[in-house]
């Protein structure tokens, strides 16, 4: 039963975008920091069970970067369209991450290899979710953190900057050895 359990919190996390979504939209601001936090921890939540438990599964392993990739880029679309996010924080997250979850899932060979998660890419994620939550929570008067945003946006983009090139590069790679096993096969 414990084996389960990873997937269905990653799953609910999926579910509970649109509404995060409509909490966003509706400049609900309050809401939607505590729901953001909350899913925010499920994050770390459904991980720390799998491999607590050696619950990891096929569905598991698609299913999280997914939920993470739609949330940051429902939340990084509406926070900037609502002038909260700067444009040179929010495009890049939103392109980055619609580029990314469009290549893992329409790419042949991603779909037989995974391309394992490395320290860029999880600090990347870690001050994106970061960078998000402290904008809404000002957005919502909890805080004041212009400083800290000021200070924490640049550093989302060299991470998202330098992540990507990593997994490009990888990404890469894995095409070429796969191209090249593809042509040999003929």
């Amino acid at each position: 039963m414990i084996s389960l359990l990873p997937n269905a919190i990653t799953l609910s996390r999926l579910l509970s975008v649109p509404f995060l979504a409509i909490m966003l939209s509706s400049n609900d601001y309050l809401v939607a920091f505590w729901f953001f936090l909350a899913l925010g921890l499920s994050d770390g939540l459904d991980g720390y069970i799998a491999r607590r438990y050696d619950a990891i599964t096929t569905i598991g392993i698609l299913l999280d970067p997914v939920a993470d990739k739609l949330l940051v880029i429902t939340c990084a679309s509406i926070l900037t369209w609502n002038g909260i996010l700067p444009l040179w924080v929010g495009v890049p997250l939103v392109v980055r991450d619609v580029a990314m979850l469009s290549i893992g899932l329409l790419d042949p060979k991603l779909k037989e290899t995974r391309v394992m998660p490395n320290l860029w890419g999880k600090s990347h994620a870690a001050l994106a979710f970061l960078a998000i939550g402290i904008a809404i929570a000002q957005a919502a008067n909890l805080f004041d953190y212009d400083v800290i945003l000021e200070l924490i946006w640049p550093a989302v983009v060299v991470t998202l900057a330098v992540s990507t090139t990593v997994y490009f590069l990888e990404w890469r790679r894995l095409r070429v050895e796969y191209d090249s096993k593809s042509s040999v096969a003929m």
